[in-house]
């Protein structure tokens, strides 16, 4: 009769969940191509009560930091809407990625609730992003992520993603700036022009309206124009 071997101790038995025993564990315990920090965290904390490990002080904050990691690492990556992420290389390649709850083919016109407005004038220029985008900036501690630059002449209320009509997003964008005008066009142009000089165009995106910026500095370049209107 064949002798049977005894199970390996699990290796993390009376330790904390730090981050990077978290980010060990992501992979084997969830194997779907994509998921939420939530569905991370219940499931490291599960297996690891489970195999007699200690508990973390501060698990929300062990598992941002695991995150960053593993996005460093190159095995991680945002999907691009809020809460979600996509191994780069999945675990278990036969499960399928279900990103249907995710895309929203209807969305043509920015909402505009939170948005800082300021100014006057019949139309306006705007920044909006992707808040997937500032969540990945955030995480590589970086203060400047992809946003577009945009203008329309027939008021704020009617911002249009001009540029993603037709193509499924990954998740509604943010408005963060608005600044009316009665020369859209110019300002844009303006606008444009400085980012393109401190070389923050991103060539590969859609469009010429997208930019590595925030919207405090597209906010700080319209004050400047404003500001040397009155020189």
């Amino acid at each position: 009769m064949p002798e049977l071997r005894a199970a390996a101790p699990y290796k993390y038995q009376g330790l904390p969940l730090t981050p990077n025993v978290i980010a060990e564990l992501a992979r084997e315990v969830l194997k779907t191509p994509m998921f939420r920090r939530s569905e991370l965290i219940n499931a490291v904390e599960q297996h690891h009560a489970e195999n007699g490990g200690a508990a973390a002080l501060s698990l929300t904050s062990a598992t941002k930091k695991a995150l960053r990691n593993l996005v460093d690492g190159g095995l991680l990556e945002p999907t691009g809407a809020y809460g979600y992420w996509r191994w780069v290389t999945p675990p278990d390649q036969t499960v399928r990625e279900d990103r249907s709850s995710l895309v929203d083919d209807e969305t043509d016109e920015l909402d505009l609730t939170d948005s800082i407005v300021e100014g006057a004038g019949a139309g306006s220029v705007y920044v909006y992003y992707f808040p997937g985008y500032r969540l990945l900036a955030d995480l590589r501690r970086d203060d400047r992520w992809p946003i577009k630059v945009g203008m329309t002449s027939v008021g704020d209320a009617k911002i249009r993603i001009s540029d993603q009509q037709g193509t499924a997003m990954p998740e509604q964008p943010l408005v963060a700036y608005v600044r009316r005008s009665d020369t859209p066009l110019k300002l844009e142009r303006l606008v444009h022009a400085v980012l393109f000089y401190r070389g923050r165009q991103l060539d590969d995106a859609p469009g010429s309206e997208w930019f590595s910026s925030n919207p405090e500095e597209i906010k700080s370049i319209i004050d400047w124009a404003h500001a040397c209107e009155g020189t």
